[in-house]
């Protein structure tokens, strides 16, 4: 790839929640094309997604948050086209049944017809990179590497820690993504992340070698009540968008451009463990624009489950709204607003954002190309 070249593919970084699965589900096949998701896999104490009709489904061992995952994605995604899995939020010491969960999971995706590339990193326990080359011998899929914390800030050693970590899992570079994961961008730190961006890119070894370079950043807000409060609708700035922007202008002359990478329409880290039936969560709508997030926030869902029905209508209204035309995720807002159905929850309005968010992105990529 030369510098003038941008990559329009584009790569959203997932948490596994139901709802987004169910909007990857909900892609067409042409739409599927230019994107490939990497699925962060919920370790068991990330069971926010996990309420059953009636009463919480508790899950307390590694076997259980792991049980069927492979099948779940499947459902969602296929079997044709390739995901990125990364079970980096799990303790170096689980194990299932004395297997490594990368090992068990991927046995599971082999089973199922699962296109599935698993993730490793630097920064990975020598186990984990082990069951990654043991699950990718001789298998054509690859594997990928992510960068991120501690290696990111420095990017001299990469010029020896990168060759040595494809000896270890057995594979080239034209064989393995490089997900170059900056985490969580904050307003204050963007400047600074821009310029560690651009240095990373221009240390890297084999630059040209790579299958895919991928820059990834989160702009979402970690703690949204910090930016939107009780019934507001606030527009959020896509910094990550920006920033991206900003670094694959021909104006840097970076000898590869970065594909882009984000983590859809929720925060770049984990929730800390908490308990759904206990914690007090407000109803919201997030709708991506070009340049920004429209959320739309409203009061307590134990007090008011059918609010869903007014922050329709106030989306409806704004002015960033765009036709019904659009995507699918515009007219299930329209028919909301207009009391036509029910109101849903929150796993189905982050399943409406994110389709909606997944369009507007491969949209804006296509744009480019």
């Amino acid at each position: 790839m030369i510098a003038s070249e941008v990559d329009t593919h584009y790569y959203p970084f997932l948490k596994g929640q139901d709802g987004e699965f169910r909007a990857l589900q909900q892609l067409s096949v042409e739409q599927r094309d230019p994107l490939t998701p990497l699925i962060d896999v919920p370790p068991e104490h990330v069971d926010f997604e996990r309420v059953g009709k009636e009463k919480r489904i508790q899950i307390d061992t590694v076997a259980e948050a792991l049980d069927g995952y492979a099948a779940k994605v499947v459902k969602a995604w296929g079997q044709v086209d390739p995901c990125l899995i990364d079970l980096g939020g799990f303790h170096p010491d689980d194990r299932v049944g004395g297997k490594h969960p990368i090992v068990a999971l991927f046995s599971e995706a082999r089973e199922v017809g699962l296109a599935a590339v698993p993730v490793t990193g630097p920064d990975r326990d020598r186990a984990q990179i082990q069951a990654v080359r043991e699950v990718t011998a001789g298998r054509p899929l690859g594997a990928a590497i992510r960068l991120r914390g501690p290696v990111l800030a420095n990017p001299s050693s990469l010029g020896r820690e990168l060759p040595d970590l494809l000896d270890q899992i057995g594979k080239k570079a034209h064989d393995v993504d490089l997900l170059l994961d900056f985490g969580e961008l904050i307003k204050s730190k963007t400047a600074q992340v821009a310029v560690a961006a651009e240095e990373l890119i221009m240390a890297l070894p084999q630059i040209h070698d790579w299958r895919s370079l991928v820059l990834c950043t989160g702009a979402y807000p970690a703690e949204l009540g910090n930016f939107v409060g009780k019934d507001e609708t606030k527009q959020l700035p896509r910094r990550d968008w920006q920033l991206w922007r900003a670094l694959t202008s021909p104006s840097l002359d970076l000898p590869r451009l970065p594909a882009f990478g984000d983590y859809g329409i929720t925060r770049a880290d984990w929730l800390s463990p908490f308990d759904p039936t206990e914690m007090s969560m407000s109803g919201k709508i997030v709708y991506t624009t070009e340049e920004d997030w429209v959320v739309v926030k409203g009061r307590r869902l134990a007090t008011d489950p059918l609010q869903f029905h007014d922050l329709a209508r106030r989306l409806r209204h704004h002015p960033a709204f765009l036709t019904e035309k659009h995507c699918p995720s515009e007219t299930k807002i329209i028919r909301c607003a207009e009391n036509v159905g029910g109101p849903g929850n929150l796993r189905v309005w982050t399943t409406v954002g994110t389709r909606h968010h997944l369009e507007v992105v491969t949209q804006q990529l296509a744009s480019l190309a």
